[in-house]
């Protein structure tokens, strides 16, 4: 299986994370304190990125505004790119709530679907909270996940996990799995072999460990550590900087 199986365009190794897109991010990361790009920015980085080649985009509704700008500004290149967005997981006033009752999940999905200004997103993922366990046992997330699968609001589901055990049982059904891994942290390898032995889609996250990795030393990890340099992966890296992804998109091209 080759990801034109599961994606409708091919995958890029390097997916753009449009988290500082919309979203002050919080004092763990560098970018701490920094207001989110002008809309002129944003138009220009969200465009910027098909230009070089980049074809997976991953947003959230808690990446405030991120979803909204990526309907104004890309909906007329829908068909250039793989789109990728959560469910379960919201920002209000600030502050990250978490709803997965089966009526809170619809509507975020539908909300979704509206900002994004698209009929289907390419993936789906579980935005699950640290007791990601919780929500596979003891709600109806995992189910709500094919409802909208097979209602066509999305054409792969998957999750977005914490915990090994939580993410070990996600890929009894995921088609894609968004998985921590890098440098500073490899105790998801596991999870990543399993993925890749099952023919299911990784997406890479914190690469950079959030940017506390040098940024080198952590690219040339990525790129040459084995389990996850296989045919069904692409690491997703977010930057306000079209100039960055520039690097990023060359350094995985090397």
């Amino acid at each position: 299986m080759n990801t034109n199986e599961i994606f409708p365009v091919p995958l890029s190794n390097v997916g753009y994370g449009a988290y500082q897109l919309g979203r002050i991010a919080g004092d763990k990361y560098r970018s701490f304190g920094k207001p989110v790009p002008s809309e002129s920015q944003a138009n220009s980085v969200l465009n910027g990125i098909l230009d070089l080649g980049i074809t997976i985009i991953d947003t959230a509704p808690a990446y405030g505004s991120s979803e909204e700008r990526i309907g104004s500004y890309l909906s007329s290149r829908r068909d250039e790119y793989n789109l990728c967005t959560k469910v379960g997981e919201l920002t209000i006033d600030g502050q990250c709530t978490f709803d997965f009752t089966p009526a809170g999940m619809r509507k975020s999905v539908e909300q979704s679907l509206r900002t994004l200004k698209t009929e289907c997103v390419d993936s789906l993922l579980i935005h699950a909270p640290p007791d990601d366990l919780e929500v596979l046992h003891k709600s109806d997330a995992v189910e709500m996940m094919h409802i909208f699968k097979d209602e066509g609001k999305t054409r792969t589901i998957g999750f977005s996990g914490k915990t090994i055990q939580a993410q070990n049982e996600a890929l009894a059904w995921s088609d894609v799995m968004m998985v921590e891994y890098s440098a500073a942290n490899q105790s998801n390898e596991p999870v990543i072999e399993r993925a890749n032995a099952k023919g299911i889609v990784v997406l890479v996250k914190k690469a950079l460990n959030s940017g506390h990795l040098n940024y080198s030393e952590a690219i040339d990890f990525i790129r040459k550590k084995s389990p996850i340099h296989a045919a069904l992966h692409c690491t997703v890296i977010g930057s306000r900087s079209l100039e960055r992804m520039r690097e990023n998109f060359e350094a995985f091209r090397v």
